[in-house]
C-alpha cells in the first residue's frame, strides 16, 4: 500500500539519517547487509552488531502508536547534552541520559530516567530488523563504513524499539557515531516516551568555538514520524494513525562571528509506514516516496561550549493548508578540527509538527548529521 496523500499530497514527514537511525539520506543507494564468511570480512557491512533478514513484528509495534502519538505532542523536555538527547514523555518519568556502546560486533542503548529506571536494547540479545549496510563510497559525510536497523524487544506489557544507524572507523570500532530515534510504551499504564540520539566519542567534549568566520555542513537527517489523519485525507477515515520511517538531506551554516547556526533539512523521503485503521486494518509499504516537505532550522546561538539549541523549527510544504508548525532543535560540534581549523562535523537532535485545516496532526523526531569535508 502507497503512503496516504493529504488532498493531492502526501501526509507528512515523514532517519536517517547519517548515523541516525532507520534510512540513508537523500539519494544514498543503500544495499542490504548479509554475513560475510569469518575468513573475509567485509568493511562495509558489520558481522553481528546488524546481521539477519529478520522483518519488524508489525502488529507489535502499530499498537504503539496512539500512546506513542500521545508522547509526542507533549512540551519538550530540555535538551540533555552529553552527546545530544531530546525527549518527549507522556505519564513516565524523565529520561535523564541515553548511554550507547558499538564494539563492531555488538551495539547497546541504554535509556536512563529520573526515577532510576532504565531501559536496554541490545543487538546480541533483542530482535534485529530491517537491516541495511553502508559502504564508505556511499556514505555522503564521511569515508566511514556504516550499518543501520532497527531493534526492538517487548518485555511484558512494556514495549521499547530504537531505529538506529551506526558509522565507524575501520582501524578502531570505537571511534564510532550512532544516532536515530526511540520509542518506549507502557501498555499497562498507558505511559510513552519518545527521544532522539546522537551519540560518541567525537561529540563528547566541549570545544574552544571559533570567534571569526563561517562554516558550511552538509550531510544527512531522518528519524521516525507518526502521524493522525483528519478530514483532509479523503483516502482514509478520519482518526487513521501512519507510522514510519524519514530520510533527508541537512545542510547548515554557523556564522562563529555573531555566535549563530541555522539551515535545513529537505530532499525528504517517507518508508517503513504502517496504516493503523480505526477498524484495527494494518497495511505496510517499505517502499521510499519522495516529498516536498522541507524543516526550516531557525538560527539559535551556539554556546561558549560548542552546544546549540532552540525552538526554531518550520515544516512547510508548498500544497498543504498548513495552520500550525514549530518544534525544536539542538546540537554540539565535534571535537576534532578541519583543514580549515573549524570543527569538521556537527550533529544534533529535532523534532518537527504541523496540523492542517482538515485537523491531520504529524509529528517527526529524529538527528542530524553533517561535516565540511569528506574524512576517515
Amino acid at each position: 500500500m502507497k503512503h496516504l496523500c493529504l488532498g493531492a499530497t502526501m501526509l507528512i514527514v515523514g532517519l536517517l539519517l547519517t548515523a541516525c537511525g532507520g534510512g540513508g539520506g537523500g539519494n544514498t543507494q543503500m544495499i542490504p547487509d548479509t554475513q560475510p564468511p569469518d575468513n573475509q570480512p567485509s568493511p562495509s557491512k558489520m558481522q553481528t552488531a546488524f546481521s539477519g533478514t529478520e522483518t519488524k513484528d508489525l502488529a507489535t509495534i502499530a499498537q504503539s502508536v496512539p500512546d506513542l502519538f500521545n508522547a509526542l505532542k507533549q512540551q519538550p523536555n530540555a535538551p540533555i547534552f552529553g552527546s545530544v538527547v531530546q525527549t518527549y514523555n507522556h505519564r513516565s518519568s524523565n529520561v535523564t541520559g541515553v548511554d550507547t556502546s558499538f564494539n563492531g560486533s555488538r551495539f547497546t542503548l541504554q535509556i536512563n530516567r529520573q526515577d532510576g529506571s532504565s531501559t536496554t536494547l541490545d543487538t546480541n540479545r533483542d530482535h534485529v530488523a530491517d537491516v541495511v549496510g553502508i559502504s564508505p563510497s556511499e556514505n555522503r559525510v564521511t569515508n566511514r563504513s556504516g550499518a543501520e536497523g532497527y531493534i526492538y524487544r517487548q518485555n511484558g506489557l512494556e514495549l521499547t524499539a530504537t531505529g538506529v544507524s551506526v558509522e565507524w572507523s575501520n582501524a578502531d570500532f570505537t571511534d564510532y557515531l550512532s544516532g536515530g530515534y526511540w520509542f518506549h510504551v507502557d501498555f499497562a499504564t498507558q505511559s510513552a516516551e519518545a527521544g532522539a540520539f546522537i551519540d560518541g566519542p567525537e561529540f563528547a567534549d566541549t570545544i574552544q568555538v571559533p570567534v571569526t568566520g563561517t562554516a558550511t555542513y552538509n550531510g544527512r537527517a531522518g528519524g521516525g514520524y507518526i502521524a493522525r489523519h483528519g478530514t483532509d485525507s479523503p483516502l482514509v477515515p478520519e482518526g487513521t494513525f501512519e507510522q514510519g520511517e524519514y530520510e533527508g538531506r541537512v545542510s547548515l551554516t554557523a556564522d562563529f562571528g555573531s555566535n549563530q547556526i541555522w539551515g535545513k533539512i529537505d530532499d525528504v523521503g517517507l518508508y517503513n509506514t504502517t496504516i493503523l485503521a480505526p477498524d484495527g486494518r494494518i497495511d505496510y509499504d517499505p517502499a521510499l516516496l519522495a516529498t516536498d516537505y522541507e524543516a526550516i532550522l531557525g538560527a539559535v546561538p551556539i554556546s561558549q561550549a560548542g552546544t546549540f539549541e532552540g525552538q526554531e523549527v518550520t515544516l512547510t510544504h508548498p500544497e498543504l493548508q498548513i495552520t500550525s508548525s514549530g518544534g525544536e532543535w539542538a546540537g554540539r560540534f565535534s571535537n576534532m578540527n578541519d583543514s580549515a581549523g573549524n570543527p569538521r562535523a556537527v550533529a544534533g537532535t529535532h523534532r518537527g509538527y504541523i496540523t492542517t485545516s482538515g485537523g491531520s496532526e504529524s509529528y517527526l523526531i529524529g538527528a542530524f548529521y553533517g561535516a565540511t569535508e569528506r574524512f576517515q
